[in-house]
């Protein structure tokens, strides 16, 4: 079972999308001194948003050059993502009324996505509460949706409401009975909001759980929260915790900016306490670690649950891109080719072209109150990597690009399961963040800690040929048994299928890989250093100073 995330825009979503260009020269004009200067200009307020950060001294709204270069950059490339996501997303049940707050609207980028890749609301009369601390980027947003509706679906009986307000006060000022509304959404929001300066004591994690019990006292039952941030390492991380939050999880250490300070931090403490460090062998001693993750694990839930994750997560329990060990964050990327050509060319005027884009978000549903009592008394936290004691199906959903595993066949992807994180031989056909089904196996994977998983749709020999890595318990590896070449699965040379010396060298692999394990144990052989992915085929480093095995 695969169920695709993204899909290509209807004919309304192209045709919006079309149009989008001119009606921008509707609302917002140029010149041809300002034409000229829209490359640059886009080009200036990327950095801004991305390398340059510490230069937002001021909003960048209020200078119409970047106003400008917003509208015609940055908003034609976030409708491209959102409105190739979210007819994927299983809403659930819709009223016939539905209320919606968009908080740190802009110039409506959430809402006119709603409207064009989803008609089961477009055909509904949705009232949607626009909030933003700056009042003309709204109305420019409101300018071009009347533009849009007018000509492309003058009957929608959409309606739209501007409300000046900062994050932590748009729930407060929404002039509606709690249990009204349906959807609060957020774009590009939680990365603004943690660096703003908050009062001393007070946390993102604490902030983070006030929006969230405020959220939940507005919302009606099955109401739903959608959070969207860019796909880089500070909106996956940010989206991990505010789903952590709302499971009910509590804020066990100190924020740290920078993960790699984080990870040293915890390197030297475990030094100063002179317990061992939680960066050893995972084939080593994976079962004593585990199990002294289990005993912090039950530390991290202090309050009730709220909501549960409905996309992308396909599990409740604890996010594994929070386990310490890991530098990977959730996020998916797409193709571009549906892009309007009118965006391409200006990306590459800009020196900003893109031949993909990526994203993170969260949807997470309201909890009822029955619900949530069954989840705080069954819930297990899998902080952690968990390895699977027995043969299971689980889902899964596809967290990366693809890359090569020396010793296993095909392009891998990994993959976010109930267990942790899973990495999946020869799983290049999958589309980007597809949902999958797979069984677990004992293998695991050195470097990530990943455990090795297996799509379900595979024939058992299929599965067979895919496990050529460390496939055993004591992480010994095996030769590979096929291999693809001309495009086509092949016997792999040497291999016993294709006629070779399978057994010997097998045999050899082996013996090197037990020599090596016993020189290890007594500290007489140099340690993989970070970032090394050690060679399945041949039992050592992928480093190139590493002696080589004599060949016989």
């Amino acid at each position: 079972m695969h169920s695709p995330l993204f899909s290509a825009p209807d004919e309304f979503a192209s045709r919006g999308m079309a149009r989008l260009f001119s009606a921008l020269d509707e609302v917002m004009p140029m010149n041809g001194a300002q034409r000229r200067d829209l490359p640059a200009a886009c080009r200036e307020l990327s950095a801004m948003l991305t390398t340059d950060r510490d230069t937002l001294d001021r909003p960048y709204w209020t200078a119409p050059r970047f106003t400008s270069a917003y509208l015609r950059y940055f908003l034609p490339w976030n409708l491209v993502r959102l409105s190739s996501l979210l007819p994927g997303l299983d809403f659930g049940r819709i009223p016939d009324e539905p209320l919606i707050l968009d908080m740190g609207s802009g110039p409506l980028t959430l809402p006119l996505a709603l409207w064009l890749s989803r008609p089961d609301l477009r055909a509904r009369p949705v009232t949607v509460v626009a909030s933003d601390t700056t009042p003309h980027i709204l109305e420019l947003g409101r300018k071009l949706f009347d533009i849009l509706r007018a000509e492309l679906a003058p009957e929608c009986a959409w309606t739209i409401r501007t409300m000046r307000a900062t994050v932590t006060q748009a729930l407060h000022r929404l002039h509606a009975k709690p249990g009204t509304l349906w959807m609060m959404t957020t774009g590009n929001v939680l990365n603004e909001m943690e660096e703003r300066r908050a009062r001393p004591g007070h946390q993102m994690s604490d902030r983070m759980r006030d929006l969230l019990e405020n959220a939940a006292s507005m919302l009606m039952d099955d109401g739903l929260i959608f959070s969207v941030e860019p796909g880089t390492r500070q909106g996956g991380r940010l989206l991990a915790n505010l789903r952590k939050s709302a499971l009910g999880g509590v804020e066990e250490e100190p924020e740290y900016e920078d993960l790699t300070a984080f990870a040293l931090r915890e390197e030297q403490a475990d030094r100063r306490s002179g317990r061992p460090s939680r960066r050893t062998d995972f084939a080593d001693g994976m079962d004593d670690e585990l199990d002294s993750w289990d005993e912090d694990d039950e530390l991290l839930f202090g309050q009730p649950p709220l909501f549960t994750p409905l996309a992308p997560c396909p599990h409740a329990a604890s996010c594994p891109m929070l386990d310490r060990r890991t530098t990977a964050w959730c996020h998916v990327k797409m193709p571009v080719e549906h892009a309007p050509q009118a965006l391409r060319e200006l990306s590459a005027r800009a020196s900003l072209d893109k031949d993909s884009i990526s994203l993170s978000f969260l949807l997470l549903k309201k909890l009822h109150e029955d619900e949530a009592d069954a989840m705080d008394e069954t819930r297990a936290d899998v902080h952690g990597q968990h390895r699977p004691a027995n043969r299971r199906k689980l889902r899964a959903r596809i967290v990366s690009d693809t890359f090569l595993v020396p010793g296993y066949r095909g392009r891998a992807r990994y993959a976010c399961t109930e267990l942790g994180l899973a990495l999946i031989p020869d799983s290049a056909h999958l589309a980007p963040g597809a949902l999958c089904e797979g069984w677990t196996t004992p293998a695991f994977d050195r470097k990530s800690h990943a455990f090795i998983m297996e799509l379900a749709d595979r024939d058992d020999a299929h599965r067979g040929s895919a496990r050529t890595g460390h496939d055993r318990r004591d992480g010994a590896p095996r030769a590979p048994r096929f291999e693809r070449r001309d495009g086509q699965e092949r016997p792999a040379r040497g291999s016993r299928e294709h006629g070779g010396r399978y057994g010997r060298d097998e045999q050899d692999a082996r013996r090197e890989h037990r020599n090596e394990r016993h020189s290890e144990s007594r500290g007489t052989r140099r340690p993989a250093e970070s970032g090394e992915r050690r060679d399945s085929s041949r039992g050592r480093t992928g480093d190139a100073r590493a002696p080589k095995r004599r060949e016989r």
